[in-house]
């Protein structure tokens, strides 16, 4: 038998790197699924302000934001499953899942970028991305597409 191709330390570094991605993934698909699809009231007062919500908008986004919950908790289950996998069977998790949750994440990020230029609510934008619960989301969003992107190579 020859020397494994690649080194036993670099194997283990590998997993520990994409573990903690996928934890992270997790987390934060859970917390999206928590906020849009169980907690919709609360999104809607987090994205829009009170002395514009009218009841029929704030009714569409409460039955609407369930919607966006539902796919953070398809992430999340997938993130899961496969940190499953990986504990029981010690198999790797495919690139394609780091992949799609980079895009997951990037498109949330990237989706906020155009209200953030027009300045917040201030220059006409829906919500505030620059400051409160929306940078913090703004942000994590961003790390967590770069972090699932740097999996791919690990």
């Amino acid at each position: 038998m020859g020397a494994p191709l690649v080194p036993e330390r670099k194997l283990r570094s590998m997993s520990r790197v994409q573990f903690v991605v996928l934890a992270i993934n997790v987390v934060w698909f859970l917390l999206g699924f928590r906020l849009f699809a169980l907690r919709p009231r609360q999104a809607v007062k987090l994205l829009v302000p009170e002395a514009t919500r009218d009841e029929m908008s704030r009714r569409a986004l409460v039955d609407a934001l369930p919607f966006l919950g539902g796919m953070n908790f398809a992430f999340a289950a997938l993130s899961g499953a496969a940190l499953t996998v990986k504990l029981v069977t010690g198999t790797a998790p495919s690139w394609t899942l780091f992949f799609a949750s980079s895009v997951a994440h990037a498109t949330q990020f990237a989706c906020n970028v155009p209200l953030a230029m027009r300045g917040g609510r201030a220059g006409g934008a829906s919500w505030n991305v620059l400051r409160g619960p929306m940078f913090f989301i703004f942000v994590v969003d961003a790390s967590c597409a770069v972090a699932n992107a740097a999996a791919l190579f690990v």
